[in-house]
């Protein structure tokens, strides 16, 4: 019993530790593709809208909960007149610039540690409110609806950015 045990077991480690061949090479055989015919589109394109830079522009404000035991932190968010950047302003985190991008009709930009938390800043058919969401890069997220306290900042001599800011 006891050499058939430690043959099993040899046998058992050798097919273990068994260095295994890799996946046979295929290859595929090139086939030419076809040259596509130019035909009226009949449907519409499926590319999103742009939206108007000017509906984001402008200072919002409002609080915002995110991340379990956190409290409300209250934002504000200047954006420039050209929604490609905004500040971000908190008792809590401080001051930061960020670029945006406009997708659609919302403007998303990242901000947190190594840039993992994405936020969404979507306005309202009114115009003067917005939903602003967060995604935090540990999974939580959180959303508020801001209010909007200023129409677009003026163009200074740098173009989009804000006064002061250059």
């Amino acid at each position: 019993m006891r050499r058939s045990t430690r043959f099993l077991f040899g046998f058992a480690l050798i097919v273990i530790t068994a260095h295994r061949l890799p996946a046979p090479i295929q290859e595929v055989p090139e086939t030419p593709t076809p040259t596509p015919r130019s035909q009226p589109n009949p449907l519409p394109s499926t590319t999103p809208e742009r939206a108007d830079p000017a509906q984001f522009a402008g200072t919002w404000t409002g609080k915002i909960k995110f991340g379990g035991n956190l409290n409300e932190v209250e934002y504000t968010l200047m954006v420039n007149p050209d929604a490609t950047s905004l500040i971000m302003k908190s008792l809590r985190f401080g001051e930061f610039a960020r670029p945006t991008t406009l997708n659609g009709k919302a403007l998303t930009w990242t901000a947190g540690p190594k840039n993992g938390n994405v936020w969404t800043l979507a306005p309202n058919l009114d115009g003067q409110t917005a939903l602003v969401k967060v995604n935090l890069a540990a999974g939580a997220e959180g959303n508020a609806t801001f209010q909007r306290t200023e129409s677009a900042p003026k163009r200074g001599r740098a173009g989009g950015r804000l006064k002061g800011r250059q």
